[in-house]
């Protein structure tokens, strides 16, 4: 990164990370490949110093301050090495920007996730499925990601860790908290599950009906947290009911069950759409 301000070093986090201070006075966090290998407390960066920064992150306010030091101070140098590859290759390849306060989150996220992997602790995503099929744009980032981690820091990292890396990159283009899209994540993981238990059935995770259904599903959740709707009726309504009456009632019950999580009312529309989806699942079911 080509910077033409001037930094004074106030503190080496570590090999890859600085806190210096500007020509302005403010606060700033450094992160560059080895900008901190030599560096003294109180110099001012020069020349090939300079040019070793790639970001920086000015601290706005003293809980970011507290909360950054705290997770760059934590984290190894090795990490924070590879965690920076992570976030240039996001940001080289999506529309997505690191903010200061994501970039707490990110590696705090991430430093905890290599720490427990490196003691043996396995890593569970309940949702990866229905994860990797609402965020495939995300999910894609963060398995390359994981690929970068992995030839860093020499670690085998389950796919389960790029379904929440995949949350935080969604948090991060959405403006949503994590808690929100897990919410979400979960809802959708019990639709499938009362589905597959009504009818008896496993559906293919892999196949273009679940990805069908679960996107559908996705946008009629963000419809309805933004209050637009289908509409009240569809003419297909009573023609479906009385062809695929089992599919139309499990329809009515999904809804029920979105309505009570999400504390609304769903049109009725939004049956029609789902009985043809679930139908649709069990037709190719039974074909095979």
């Amino acid at each position: 990164m080509k910077d033409k301000k001037t930094y004074q070093i106030l503190r080496i986090l570590n090999n890859n990370t600085l806190l210096a201070k500007d020509e302005l006075g403010n606060e700033v966090v450094l992160l560059g490949k080895g900008i901190g290998f030599n560096c003294k407390k109180r110099e001012y960066l020069v020349g090939k110093q300079l040019q070793a920064i790639e970001k920086v992150f000015t601290l706005s306010s003293d809980a970011n301050r507290d909360s950054i030091l705290r997770v760059l101070t934590e984290a190894d140098d090795e990490t924070i090495h590879a965690i920076h590859d992570v976030i240039q290759y996001i940001e080289k390849n999506s529309d997505l920007h690191f903010t200061e306060q994501f970039l707490v989150s990110f590696i705090d996220h991430i430093s905890f996730a290599i720490k427990r992997l490196q003691q043996g602790i396995n890593i569970d995503n309940p949702f990866l499925f229905e994860i990797r099929t609402l965020y495939p744009e995300e999910f894609a980032l963060a398995l390359q990601g994981l690929k970068i981690l992995e030839q860093k820091l020499n670690l085998e990292i389950p796919e389960d860790e790029a379904g929440f890396i995949t949350l935080h990159l969604h948090s991060l283009r959405t403006n949503q908290s994590i808690n929100k899209m897990n919410r979400f994540s979960a809802l959708v993981n019990q639709l499938i599950h009362v589905i597959e238990e009504e009818l008896a059935i496993k559906i293919d995770k892999e196949s273009i009906d679940y990805a069908r259904l679960v996107t559908h599903l996705r946008f009629a959740i963000e419809r309805t947290e933004q209050n637009q709707h289908l509409g009240e009726n569809h003419p297909l309504s009573s023609l479906l009911q009385k062809e695929y009456p089992i599919c139309y009632n499990l329809a009515w019950k999904l809804v029920k069950i979105m309505q009570n999580t999400l504390k609304t009312e769903i049109p009725k529309a939004e049956v029609v759409y789902l009985t043809m989806h679930i139908q649709r699942i069990l037709n190719h079911i039974n074909e095979n």
